[in-house]
């Protein structure tokens, strides 16, 4: 593959993460209003009419975890998560280049194995008991929802490893300038 398709290549899934995490951040801040709106009529509820709501509590559990979800799936892919570059401020470019290997292969391992945990709980479903207490909501497509943003974690550090990998004698894209 010459270096023009690669870039091609490199730059249409780059696109694809960025979609993927827009449909994220659509569906988190349409949680966000949706929490927002439970809280503030809760809250009226519980001191103004002096009558809590029944419930409330699995709600917001549930739309938190929809908030959650898409938090982290679209942090990953746009970089709003916290890093620290000390290894490279302290040892240079020459260090990072094996710890980036390392630390996204654990990374994007662990974050793999969290998605299939997180897909095989949530499949038992409603057999398995898996409901919220009050409401008894089935967790389920909230198991999944946070399976999918760890698969596009796991994804995403498998591809910037992949990535780090082809740019191991210059610059890496994926990381942060130190």
């Amino acid at each position: 593959m010459s270096v023009h398709n690669a870039s091609q290549t490199t730059g249409r899934i780059d696109r694809w993460f960025y979609h993927i995490a827009n449909v994220f951040a659509v569906i988190g801040g349409l949680g966000l209003i949706v929490l927002m709106g439970i809280t503030v009529v809760s809250v009226f509820w519980r001191y103004a009419l002096r009558d809590p709501i029944f419930g409330v509590g699995d709600l917001s559990s549930m739309t938190l975890a929809v908030v959650v979800s898409a938090g982290v799936a679209y942090g990953a892919v746009y970089g709003a998560h916290i890093t620290v570059n000390i290894i490279a401020a302290i040892l240079g470019r020459k260090l990072t280049r094996l710890t980036d290997v390392v630390v996204r292969g654990f990374g994007g391992s662990i974050c793999a194995y969290a998605a299939y945990a997180l897909a095989k709980k949530g499949s038992c479903g409603l057999s398995c008991g898996l409901t919220t207490e009050n409401l008894v909501i089935p967790k389920m497509p909230f198991y999944f929802m946070l399976s999918a943003a760890m698969a596009v974690v796991a994804a995403l550090t498998f591809y910037h490893l992949i990535v780090g990998l082809q740019h191991w004698a210059g610059a890496d894209p994926n990381e942060e300038d130190v």
